[in-house]
């Protein structure tokens, strides 16, 4: 995608096709503060179904109040980001800087919540530990369940390769 930016909008075309989105900064706003929120509410579940009671810091993102210094964010780096895209994206697409960080932190956010649908999953089963079926069993949970069989061939190439 080519992304041409205005003081109040940026304007991205896709390269294979005539479409053109304009995304406004009040838009981009929206997106970045609604990404915070759910962030902090991701990290208030997860902290809570651990018993560990949560603060609000300073940066409005929510810590373990046993863990001070705990991050609760988490987006994967934008090289790896870059290069799934570039293997999944025609040649001709372009991809700018603010939607490669937006996709990172969507990720990083699905991450997050993935983690801990499975250790729900997992303590449903009186278990600490995380283990693969319990990211599968929270990925029917989420409703992701067109992803499991894809899962268990990865698993299954996984475990003899190890």
């Amino acid at each position: 995608m080519a992304d041409e930016t205005t003081s109040s909008s940026a304007v991205v075309t896709d390269t294979n096709k005539s479409d053109t989105y304009k995304v406004t900064d009040e838009q981009r706003a929206e997106v970045t503060a609604a990404s915070s929120k759910l962030s902090a509410e991701i990290a208030s579940i997860t902290s809570s179904k651990q018993g560990a009671p949560t603060t609000t810091n300073e940066n409005n993102s929510t810590t373990a109040a046993n863990k001070p210094n705990a991050n609760v964010e988490f987006e994967p780096p934008m090289a790896c980001i870059r290069r799934l895209l570039k293997q999944v994206l025609p040649k001709s697409t372009n991809v700018s800087k603010d939607s490669l960080a937006t996709i990172s932190r969507a990720s990083g956010i699905f991450v997050l919540y993935l983690t801990a649908c499975a250790n729900d999953v997992a303590r449903e089963g009186r278990r600490t530990t995380i283990v693969a079926k319990d990211v599968m069993g929270a990925l029917k949970e989420l409703e992701f369940e067109e992803f499991v069989p894809l899962m268990e061939k990865f698993l299954g190439e996984f475990s003899l390769v190890v």
